[in-house]
């Protein structure tokens, strides 16, 4: 089932409740017509969707005319911040499609924009994305917010179990070990 057949079913009211998934079918043809003469979002766009930098890719609403989609795209310069919100509205007609981005560019036709939009057309289907999958932002504080996409460290993480290094009891032990363990280290052996 093809994404317009999707949205005509559901204008029907054959189908009123969210799929798990939609089928996608965003051919190479709408994106390059979308794109018109603007090489270079193309060109980063793929950089940005070949580095795996769109982490979160679905669908929010489906209409008989349009169906929107809602991506998360790690920053290029700074992939531990916060990504860009990418938002999509995607018509049948190429010209109706409204598409933002939380980036800087400032114009519609941005490489994080462009990298979901390959991604739509390289993936067969796409999930529901339920307002608990967004990143929530009320009721905290800048100091209490965390940074759920930056690296951490292996010994933060919770599956990994900490050592525990047995200490002995007794001090005089303590330094004829320390002295023995500095005295192989001088000695290479």
């Amino acid at each position: 089932m093809t994404l317009a057949m999707y949205m005509f079913d559901l204008f029907l009211g054959e189908k009123a409740v969210p799929a798990d998934s939609i089928e996608v079918n965003l051919s190479l043809l709408d994106i390059f017509d979308y794109v018109s003469d603007s090489v270079r979002p193309l060109r980063e766009g793929c950089c940005v969707l070949d580095a795996r930098h769109v982490v979160c890719l679905g669908y929010t609403t489906s209409r008989a005319a349009s169906t929107t989609f809602k991506g998360y795209v790690l920053q290029s310069s700074h992939p531990n911040q916060i990504p860009h919100q990418v938002d999509l509205e995607i018509a049948a007609n190429v010209s109706e499609w409204i598409l933002k981005c939380s980036c800087k560019a400032g114009n519609n036709k941005c490489k994080h924009i462009v990298a979901c939009l390959l991604h739509l057309n390289r993936v067969d289907s796409v999930d529901y994305l339920t307002c608990t999958d967004a990143v929530q932002a009320w009721g905290l504080s800048k100091s209490a917010k965390t940074t759920p996409w930056g690296a951490k460290r292996i010994s933060e993480l919770c599956c990994v179990k900490k050592p525990t290094v047995p200490q002995p009891s007794d001090p005089e032990l303590k330094e004829r070990v320390l002295a023995e363990a500095f005295t192989r280290i001088l000695n290479g052996k």
